[in-house]
């Protein structure tokens, strides 16, 4: 009879009108690995959160040993003995990295308990490998020791029996990538059951011995049969295939997008105006995140950017827009070389832009929607000493990006909008400045459709205006329907230009997920 640990049933989970997950059913037995893929946003690391009691579940069942959980907590499901390593560490880095375990356990009394943590600590660490100074502060520490540190919180527990790891080689070196993979088949000889995210999906060959694909919030096929599956199946199931039916991703796109015509005129790839030549750039560790890498865009042209979430996609903007020093190589805007202009001296040129994250970088809260429209450089005339304020919502309130994009009046506070109206307002007033190059980063993301429609439209404007627009999207089916030309972050790398017509989605999405040879 197969020991069964965690069953879960019709799980659901809704953030006000967006469904994270929906209906999922599976069930988790000792001493195998099970491996979560799935594109972006596809619900994974929902999930696994509230598998952890991080999030409350909106709906469905969740069993441990054949329990039904009531009340869900964190708390509670470490003294069910399951554990999870999270992508972004949660660890003081002022602290040791004993100390640091010390605040993890249930334990009261530093100074009696911290040689029996010391113990119990460099006892785990022979055991699976995870070594790593005690009395190090964890600033000093590297990014593969401080996931080791994370482990050890979790196995300091001793009624873990389940592990769950998001994305826990996004940050390890190759080397370290490898012992981490063998790590986790020890733990699995060891009787422990391993829920596992990841995008890399040579590591769920190597590793996995049950697939579960997530599409959307739902569970729409696993593979239960380790001599079932293979990197191409993976991602053919990841992306959406025909025999999924008429609603899937990949069935839409090739209806709709393959085929689309090349409306470029010839030799428009020869005239960049946006060139990046052989360049480099660095992420918040010093590690270099693109290397050695071109690509460029041309005016009238949408260079649409694809790539798993983390390859490099804020790194790239914030480089483009000064704001992330070039490690090396070139960057030129309309034949200048801005490679070492600060921000100001690029949007003197024409540049603009729109973060992934408008509240943390676009937003001052106390400011209206019109002094935002201000301070973004949109002309005024002064009336005595001060702004005529009047004349400038006048006039701003008639363009016609304000009334297509339905931004919110001029007078509201912007920490008083929500999250789609500071999106409309933030995008809106970007390409009111009718700019050369414009960096669109998940324009789409949180807005209706109608919005959406408007978003999509206002970029053709700003293209057929003349404009080099660079889109990033995670939706392959916007990124299909919006661009002219594609390129693909991955493994350290930009791919492509690759052009729509001549390539579908599961392409682009086994570039996405593998790389490619070129």
């Amino acid at each position: 009879m197969s020991d069964v640990i965690m069953k879960v049933k019709n799980l659901r989970k809704v953030f006000g009108d967006f469904v994270a997950n929906d209906g999922i059913s599976f069930e988790v037995e000792a001493g195998k690995i099970y491996a979560l893929a799935g594109e972006n946003g596809a619900g994974k690391s929902t999930l696994m959160k509230m598998l952890y009691g991080v999030y409350p579940i909106d709906g469905g069942e969740l069993y441990l040993d054949g329990e039904k959980m009531e009340k869900y907590s964190p708390s509670v499901a470490r003294e069910k003995g399951i554990g999870m390593v999270f992508q972004d560490f949660r660890l003081v880095p002022a602290f040791t990295a004993l100390e640091n375990i010390f605040l993890s356990t249930d334990n009261t009394g530093w100074m009696f308990h911290k040689n029996e943590l010391r113990k119990r600590m460099k006892e785990l660490s022979d055991r699976y490998s995870l070594h790593v100074n005690p009395d190090e502060v964890v600033w000093r520490l590297d990014l593969g020791q401080r996931q080791h540190i994370e482990i050890l919180k979790v196995l300091m527990n001793d009624n873990t029996r389940i592990l769950i790891f998001d994305e826990p080689t996004s940050v390890l070196s190759p080397n370290e990538i490898d012992a981490f993979l063998k790590l986790l088949t020890v733990f699995r000889d060891k009787g422990f059951a391993i829920l596992l995210i990841t995008h890399k999906i040579h590591e769920i060959v190597q590793v996995a011995d049950v697939v579960h694909i997530l599409r959307k919030g739902r569970l729409v096929y696993t593979f239960d049969d380790k001599e079932t599956f293979s990197e191409k199946e993976i991602v053919a199931k990841m992306i959406g295939d025909e025999a999924d039916g008429a609603d899937s991703d990949l069935a839409n796109v090739q209806a709709q997008f393959t085929g689309k015509e090349d409306v470029l005129g010839d030799g428009i790839d020869d005239k960049p105006l946006l060139m990046a030549k052989a360049i480099t750039i660095k992420d918040d560790y010093g590690r270099p995140i693109i290397y050695n890498a071109d690509f460029h865009v041309s005016a009238g042209m949408i260079l649409g950017v694809a790539g798993i979430s983390g390859n490099g996609q804020r790194e790239l903007t914030e480089m483009l827009y000064g704001i992330r020093p070039l490690s090396a190589g070139k960057l030129a805007l309309d034949g200048e070389d801005i490679s070492a202009c600060d921000t100001a001296r690029r949007l003197e040129l024409g540049m603009r832009i729109l973060s992934e994250d408008p509240i943390r970088d676009n937003l001052v809260p106390e400011y209206t929607v019109l002094e935002h429209m201000a301070i973004s450089g949109f002309p005024y005339k002064k009336k005595g000493p001060m702004i005529d304020w009047e004349e400038l919502d006048e006039r701003v309130s008639d363009c016609e990006e304000i009334r297509d994009l339905n931004v919110p009046d001029m007078p509201r506070q912007a920490e008083k909008l929500s999250g789609g109206n500071i999106q409309r307002m933030v995008f809106a007033r970007a390409v009111i400045a009718h700019p050369k190059v414009f960096i669109a980063s998940y324009p789409s993301r949180g807005l209706d459709i109608a919005t959406v429609s408007a978003v999509h439209e206002t970029l053709e404007r700003l293209k057929a205006e003349g404009a080099a627009v660079i889109f990033i999207s995670e939706d392959l089916n916007e990124l299909f329907t919006m661009s002219d030309r594609l390129i693909v972050l991955s493994e350290n790398s930009i791919f492509g230009p690759y052009k729509p017509r001549e390539f579908d989605a599961q392409m682009i999405g086994e570039v996405m997920l593998k790389g490619v040879k070129e």
